[in-house]
């Protein structure tokens, strides 16, 4: 069954975010993404939210706590840690 996140964070630049998130692909495919989905806040630009497909929560939450991603955000230009939502889905 499919687990979810949501995730959302200010950062810098939103294209200098979205050029890192994009090249990140293979790495996230690894750890088990299916798919994601990437938002852009309405009043701000610089506002992102992904919701990202998993094949698990376990390997959701294996990427997340991974210690290499808070360089790679940090990379990014993320400006604060995300707030995050992690669900399963309900069939």
């Amino acid at each position: 069954m499919p687990a979810y996140t949501i995730a959302t964070h200010p950062v810098k630049h939103f294209e200098t975010w979205k050029a890192a998130f994009d090249g990140a692909l293979e790495i996230r495919q690894a750890a088990g993404e299916l798919s994601a989905i990437v938002l852009r806040g309405g009043d701000d630009d610089n506002q992102v939210t992904v919701i990202n497909t998993w094949n698990s929560l376990e390997q959701a939450k294996a990427m997340l706590n991974n210690p290499n991603m808070k360089p790679m955000m940090e990379a990014a230009g993320v400006l604060e840690f995300p707030t995050i939502i992690m669900a399963n889905s309900v069939e």
